[in-house]
């Protein structure tokens, strides 16, 4: 038995059975780089639950399989467990490309455990804007801009600023996300900087949560169940992302989304190559074809409604007149794309701080 079948059996014994392959989406423009140039026929590669998931199986592995002749087996995962395991089986990864925000990207990275992109060999590298960019490694894939969500039906003044949650008029109906997610570490970096600070002076981000109290009605831990205390009125309003909320919205949820006043502040993810994938070609070409104009615009789209880093995609129509701009324009301006290399080692003691001070 070859050594590549072995490690096949082995992923499967672990990963278990199961084969996604949706419907068809024809992309042309990513078959010449990487066309035909390994010998495995499968890859296993992560996403996240929810629209990430929809998304990446519906356009972008579905087409990569009948453009590669190969199959793709996804696996919904969130991003730090994603790199958990690939830590775990350093020589045998159970995955060849995972899905990660920038924080656990930056981690992987110093681990050792992800592989350099090829830049030379995409056809799509140079197209994605530079503040996307990671050096050596796949550029972004996808952004998420932080925004306002509210029940229309209990909220009749709808906020215009995130500093919005500390009215008086909000007692007892505000939720926020823990500092264990990406959306919560994205929000409190966001308040230190709207308090004067920054990602390396977050002291008043924790004095401005100590006077959310008496309009603090839950802390979640991670973006799905923060929406579903919205929708079930647990809580009438609270930070959240707009390409969540707008698509559970377009799923028959009573919410609304606002775009800030302030900036918007964003979080990205990245398709990585994992180290010792036993097909790194295909890995790759996976990758440039997540990078391409076609999937790039139809991540866009509605049910999804990512902001797309290609430089020619279009970002979604919905956010685009949100902020009175036309999906054609760039959002350079009004993005705040937080320093995760300086947030990463100071995580763990702002999530024990915010687990002790920030109760209900």
């Amino acid at each position: 038995m070859s050594h590549v079948l072995t490690t096949k059996m082995t992923r499967r014994a672990v990963l278990g059975a199961g084969l996604f392959i949706g419907s068809s989406l024809l992309l042309k423009g990513c078959q010449k780089a990487f066309n035909s140039v390994s010998n495995a026929d499968e890859i296993i590669v992560t996403t996240y639950g929810g629209s990430w998931e929809e998304g990446h199986r519906n356009k972008l592995a579905s087409s990569f399989a009948k453009t590669h002749n190969a199959n793709v087996r996804v696996i919904s995962e969130p991003g730090l467990e994603a790199v958990a395991k690939v830590l775990a089986a350093r020589q045998q990864p159970p995955y060849d490309v995972i899905l990660i925000p920038e924080g656990p990207m930056f981690m992987a990275n110093a681990e050792g455990v992800l592989q350099e992109f090829p830049q030379d060999a995409s056809q799509n590298h140079a197209k994605i804007l530079p503040q996307y960019h990671n050096q050596v490694l796949a550029p972004m894939v996808g952004s998420q801009v932080l925004g306002i969500a509210y029940n229309p039906e209990r909220i009749k003044n709808p906020p215009r600023s995130l500093l919005d949650l500390w009215s008086s008029e909000y007692r007892d109906r505000v939720g926020v996300p823990s500092l264990e997610s990406g959306l919560g570490t994205t929000f409190f970096v966001e308040l230190a900087r709207l308090e004067g600070g920054s990602e390396n002076d977050v002291e008043g981000a924790f004095a401005k949560l100590a006077q959310l109290r008496p309009n603090l009605a839950a802390v979640a831990p991670n973006p799905g169940s923060l929406a579903t205390l919205l929708q079930q009125g647990e809580i009438d309003i609270a930070p959240h992302w707009f390409d969540y909320i707008s698509g559970i919205r377009g799923k028959g949820a009573v919410v609304e989304w606002v775009a800030p006043t302030e900036e918007l502040a964003s979080s990205s993810s990245s398709l990585q190559i994992v180290r010792n994938s036993q097909a790194t070609e295909l890995a790759a070409a996976y990758v440039d074809t997540a990078l391409s104009l076609e999937v790039q615009s139809a991540m866009a789209q509605p049910p999804y409604n990512f902001v797309p880093t290609h430089q020619d995609a279009p970002i979604p129509e919905e956010l685009a007149q949100k902020l009175g701009k036309s999906p054609s324009d760039r959002l350079d301006e009004v993005v705040f794309i937080p320093d995760w290399q300086v947030i990463n080692p100071n995580r763990s003691a702002w999530i024990e701080r915010f687990d002790r001070e920030v109760k209900i």
